[in-house]
């Protein structure tokens, strides 16, 4: 691939993860509204469905994090072959020169605060739709 090519792969996984965020943030609103309005009250069966059907829409999406995940990690690899590229990958990696531990890059950064974001909502979720007593 070309330095163009691998660049323009680069923003459209960008776009995507984007997305993903974006779905993300909606179907976990549209399940706080449904929560709060009628799950709150909704026998364990309803329940239990609402609940699934949030758990295959968050594998789902997971999924497709962790494949723009990979393909992230194969792009750079790509763009470290390139032989004298406009940018480098420490550059694309870690726009801003923040010095992190560990030498990981605000691309792992966000990577792992993304994947901590959505397991703790999901746990809250979780919680709140099966222990927490709700107030009537």
């Amino acid at each position: 691939m070309s330095e163009s090519e691998l660049m323009q792969a680069f923003l459209a996984s960008g776009q995507v993860v984007i997305s993903l965020f974006s779905m993300f943030f909606a179907m976990v609103s549209a399940y706080i509204a449904g929560l709060y309005f009628f799950l709150c009250r909704a026998p364990l069966a309803l329940r239990l469905l609402a609940f699934a059907l949030l758990s295959v829409g968050l594998v789902f999406l997971g999924a497709a994090a962790a494949i723009q995940q990979r393909l992230q990690s194969d792009l750079s690899a790509a763009w470290a072959k390139v032989p004298s590229p406009v940018f480098s990958i420490a550059a694309l990696n870690n726009p801003l020169p923040l010095a992190l531990p560990y030498d990981w890059t605000l691309r792992d950064m966000g990577t792992l605060l993304g994947w901590i974001t959505a397991a703790s909502v999901y746990l809250a979720l979780g919680y709140m739709t099966f222990v927490y007593g709700w107030e009537e």
